[in-house]
């Protein structure tokens, strides 16, 4: 090419940028969908699934005030509750604890919501005793416990084995992966000046760290947090912007009840009403995983991707003593990744300009509705009006665009 630039051989029917768990989910379904078609998965790691969603306290729920997330979540750990799944899932429930002025802010939303069919039961004081020893008190900074609801079909599992798994399935039907491509940036053709409307240019092509390009008929832009970066340049405002989270595994010196009570009754993950710290047992390494979902002050940047020390000790660190006066742990390991917020609903993304559509705004509930997220946004891609989920039911396509957007703000949020 006159630009030095070197094509790669072949024509694509579709790329799609991005193998974390909701680029391998839609790369999946669009090959199943599309079997004759020629579909490449990239990625800029050295496996699917190494991104941030390795990063991820990968924590699933099906408890959403938002009638889309819940519909979202639930068709998805439907599919992760089968057995060839392999994906580790760990049911061992949320407990969720709300002070009294944050119960009193939620419980309108909590009420419309059918304990039976959404698997959950409100608890007082006396139950939360039952399940959980935590000081109840308020001070200072640290609100009271109040009232607490358990979620049964909630827990864990393992967020790379889950994208590996749709990645494999992809391959498996004769999709083509290329992985350690980090794709730099887009060609743009039929552009006559800077200011042509979208509809009359296209994207022609990809261009990865090597110089090599990739072209195809569709693009799809699975890459989360990076995708204000990579879309901006071209005019594309995607409404998602990255925000950096942080995790920390502290190893237990002593149970303290968050691992197990007497009878080896292994703990559920907690949701603290103080500071959106939340707590992930992991019963068989004896340690507990913590994070918290802090916002403002948190910029919405792809800053310093290392952990930083000092938060765990200011934000985190004062909660447990608080809450948990005997816990006695060392930190034994950290890290950091990058959420992909969509504001103000909270609910995922799917739209397209010209031949280019992005995917993503999980606002960090992605692993726990990514197979929702692949079956829509492979239907999209085909054309559909509507996606048929795990569960059965059927999903308007147009409802998780921003032209179109038809869902409800979440306010049951961390």
């Amino acid at each position: 090419m006159a630009n030095g630039l070197k094509r790669t051989p072949g024509f694509f029917d579709f790329i799609i940028i991005g193998a974390g768990v909701i680029g391998s989910a839609t790369a999946c379904y669009l090959k199943k969908a599309l079997p004759e078609s020629r579909i490449l998965l990239i990625d800029r790691y050295h496996t699917a699934g190494a991104g941030n969603t390795a990063k991820s306290a990968a924590l699933f729920r099906n408890f959403f005030s938002s009638r889309t997330n819940r519909l979202l979540a639930g068709s998805s750990i439907k599919y992760y509750l089968e057995p060839g799944t392999k994906v580790q899932l760990d049911p061992t429930g949320y407990l969720w604890l709300f002070s009294k002025e944050q119960w009193n802010a939620s419980r309108t939303a909590i009420h419309e919501l059918d304990p039976e069919k959404n698997k959950f039961e409100i608890l007082d004081r006396d139950r939360i005793a039952d399940i959980l020893g935590i000081n109840y008190q308020a001070k200072g900074h640290f609100p009271d416990v109040n009232s607490g609801i358990f979620c049964h079909l909630c827990g864990s599992l393992s967020a790379t084995a889950l994208a590996r798994h749709y990645a494999s399935l992809f391959k498996s039907m004769g999709g083509e992966i290329n992985f350690n491509t980090d794709i730099k940036e887009f060609i743009i053709t039929g552009q006559n000046s800077c200011y042509a409307p979208w509809d009359n240019v296209f994207i022609d092509g990809i261009v990865d760290q090597k110089g090599n390009t990739y072209n195809a008929k569709e693009f799809i832009v699975a890459t989360g947090a990076w995708t204000h970066d990579l879309l901006a340049p071209i005019g594309i405002a995607s409404g998602i912007l990255p925000k950096k989270r942080q995790l920390f595994a502290l190893k237990i010196e002593n149970n303290a009840g968050l691992l197990a009570d007497s009878t080896s009754t292994i703990r559920p993950a907690i949701i603290l009403p103080a500071g959106g710290v939340y707590i992930k047992p992991v019963f068989d390494k004896n340690i507990i995983i913590v994070g918290c979902a802090d916002d403002l002050g948190q910029p919405f940047l792809m800053s310093d991707p290392e952990p930083d020390p000092l938060y765990f000790q200011r934000a985190i660190e004062p909660v447990l003593n608080h809450y948990f006066p005997e816990l006695d742990f060392i930190l034994s390991l950290k890290w950091a990744g990058y959420y992909d917020y969509h504001w103000p609903d909270m609910t995922p993304v799917i739209e397209s300009v010209a031949n280019l559509t992005w995917v993503g705004g999980t606002s960090g509930s992605g692993i726990m509705k990514a197979d929702a997220i692949g079956r829509i946004a492979a239907a999209r891609m085909q054309g559909h009006k509507e996606a048929l989920l795990a569960d059965g039911s059927k999903f308007r396509v147009s409802r998780l665009s921003l032209q179109d957007r038809d869902v409800e703000k979440e306010e049951l949020i961390i």
